[in-house]
């Protein structure tokens, strides 16, 4: 004495169709209770046992590629369940680029009232200086100058993150199908009177979770899931810097603040600068700079891989019978 209650659920990318119960009578008063009728007419291999506890069923599998799925037999016509198996992820993402790196002046220079090691005065250049003509505040007694290096700007990915294109395929369709009606009881009272499975098909029961086992009578296990999670990304951009840079600046210090009367001057590079001293105690008021050399070099990107992928979720466990 058994009824079939079939429930149904849609997913996010595919549908998933909820399973066929059998319930024994009793069970819930609510459930119309067909009672079947003894038949002495089923052949070898109709009659199942009622699946253990925990599974369901039982159902006729079909898998294969999706375009080739058969409609449900006429003997079991009622479509319980769709899934599939041997998920693939194609994914790409976009470029990572940096921006293009500048040649900055020198910051500054310090005036030396001794030697090369000092005492030292900082004179700061302004925010912006495009290498013209400087002048500050006088400073006396100056017996030379420690020129400061160039430097450049830092590399900079053009944007932190690319944009992701992801997408999935399956390998393998399944579908079950199971009977609308009640089946009659084999004579030996031991099971169920079954249709015999068609080619293609399998008989088999089934749990809505991970087993980790089959039952002794349906041996071979196959999952399949009925959804799926992106877990796919791409790495962030980031961007190495050159191997070379070539910011070149020859720099001159003046007596006087409008940088006619030129006392010492050197060529910097990025990050390379030099002391220079006098033969006399100068004053120096005011300074400025030429270009002799802009290559800052070209950062290279790195990041925007492709990393992780999506993940099969919603597992359902078929446990097949043996050579199905």
């Amino acid at each position: 004495m058994r009824s079939v209650q079939t429930t149904q659920w849609t997913g996010l990318s595919f549908v998933w169709l909820g399973l066929s119960v059998l319930v024994a009578c009793g069970v819930d008063s609510n459930i119309l209770q067909v009672i079947g009728t003894v038949s002495p007419s089923c052949q070898p291999g109709e009659c199942a046992d009622q699946p253990p506890v925990g599974w369901e069923g039982p159902v006729w599998l079909w898998t294969g590629e999706q375009t080739l799925a058969p409609p449900c037999p006429d003997a079991a016509p009622s479509l319980v369940y769709e899934g599939h198996a041997g998920l693939q992820t194609h994914g790409t993402c976009g470029t990572c680029t940096c921006n293009d790196l500048e040649c900055l002046l020198p910051a500054g220079v310090s005036v030396s009232k001794g030697d090369c090691g000092g005492p030292l005065i900082d004179v700061l250049t302004p925010p912006g200086w495009d290498g013209s003509c400087w002048s500050f505040p006088p400073i006396n007694d100056s017996k030379g100058a420690i020129f400061w290096g160039s430097s450049r700007t830092e590399c900079q990915p053009a944007v932190a993150q690319v944009k992701k294109q992801a997408s999935f395929s399956w390998d393998t369709f399944a579908m079950a199908c199971s009977t609308a009606g009640e089946h009659d009881e084999c004579s030996a009272l031991a099971g169920d009177c079954f249709p015999l499975v068609p080619p293609g098909f399998e008989r088999c029961v089934f749990s809505a979770s991970e087993a980790m086992s089959c039952p002794a009578d349906y041996p071979e296990m196959r999952r399949f899931h009925s959804m799926v999670e992106d877990r796919s990304l791409c790495s962030p951009c980031d961007c190495l810097p050159p191997e070379t840079t070539g910011c070149h600046f020859f720099v001159d210090m003046s007596e006087g603040n409008d940088c006619s009367r030129r006392t010492i001057g050197t060529t910097v590079g990025y990050n390379l600068g030099g002391c220079l001293l006098t033969a006399a105690p100068r004053q120096f008021a005011s300074m400025y700079a030429e270009v002799r050399r802009l290559d800052p070099g070209t950062c290279t990107p790195q990041g925007g891989e492709f990393l992780g992928g999506f993940e099969p979720a919603q597992t359902t466990t078929f446990c097949c019978e043996h050579g199905g």
